[in-house]
């Protein structure tokens, strides 16, 4: 099993090597773990970009959360990255479609 690193932008790994089908798995699988011990009733929006294999990864994402019992939103297609970090944010937050969020 490899050491998954994670740095100030996240995880950074090479596709194939490290940043595998079973190393996403098992990010998820300590995700799904930390969802469900803070909140009720975890729900997740699952996006992807363009590059190679994301549309796998993602779907990977998505069998794993949701064989845990929360509830999984994913994308039908490729997704630009302010969309996936705007539907992280908490219900209570304003979204305004021309101004940003605030």
């Amino acid at each position: 099993m490899s050491k998954i690193k994670f740095g100030t932008d996240g995880w950074r790994a090479i596709i194939a090597k490290d940043f595998t089908v079973e190393n996403v798995a098992r990010v998820t699988e300590a995700t799904a773990a930390w969802l469900k011990k803070n909140f009720e009733k975890p729900s997740v929006v699952v996006g992807h970009d363009c590059r190679f294999a994301g549309e796998l990864f993602a779907e990977t994402v998505a069998k794993v959360l949701a064989s845990q019992g929360i509830k999984v939103y994913l994308a039908k297609n490729f997704v630009a990255t302010a969309l996936r970090w705007a539907s992280s944010l908490p219900p209570a937050t304003t979204r305004h479609p021309t101004t940003g969020i605030n």
